[in-house]
């Protein structure tokens, strides 16, 4: 009799993967965290029409402004991208949420399901220092106070920086899978950089 076929359940893998012990590693006035996997939903709507209300209803907050982000209670992080388009983050990665936001939106708007497109990273400690070695925008925390959200380059990865502290020190960093390896290598390569953290240095 043939043995039983052995099977293995699959396990979701992210981009970064490849980077955890590098990351890990990193020791200095940065840490480099990659964060979960995480579903990602891109939502258009109008932010003055009814369906908005009703999205509000289903995230458990309003929709947030220009350049800013809004975490609720549940745990979803809502990111403003555009005048009429929002990026929702769902850590725990619920089944139902796409399908109650469709609900909510009916004819109104639309929402896509990109998880397979972003991955995340939390830059810890002196992220403003690192960080404008690669970027043209003011990281510091009266330009980009806590709950900011802001669109722009690292180096040449279109990236979504949102500020996790009070003094800009948590930077959270959204990006496209395709930049993973791009983002990863010239962080590591960063943080060796003894020019690297010009904000412990006042500048």
């Amino acid at each position: 009799m043939a043995n039983a076929a052995v099977t293995t359940p699959l396990r979701a893998r992210g981009a970064l993967a490849p980077y955890t012990d590098r990351l890990a590693a990193v020791d200095g006035p940065v840490r480099l965290i990659p964060l979960p996997l995480t579903t990602h939903l891109n939502l258009r709507v109008a932010p003055e029409a009814g369906a908005a209300e009703a999205v509000a209803g289903v995230l458990g907050a309003a929709l947030p402004g220009v350049h800013e982000s809004v975490t609720t209670a549940a745990g979803l992080s809502v990111h403003w991208i555009g005048p009429d388009e929002w990026l929702v983050a769902d850590p725990s990665r619920s089944a139902a949420l796409e399908g109650d936001l469709r609900a909510a939106l009916g004819a109104h708007g639309a929402v896509t399901d990109q998880s397979g497109h972003f991955v995340s990273l939390l830059v810890d400690g002196d992220a403003r220092g690192l960080l404008s070695k690669g970027t043209a925008l003011d990281l510091g925390p009266e330009a980009f106070p806590r709950g900011a959200s802001l669109q722009g380059l690292l180096t040449q990865a279109v990236v979504l920086y949102v500020n996790r502290s009070e003094d800009a020190s948590r930077v959270e960093l959204v990006f496209r899978t395709t930049f993973a390896r791009h983002v990863a290598e010239w962080l590591l390569d960063a943080v060796r950089d003894p020019l690297a953290y010009p904000a412990t240095r006042g500048v």
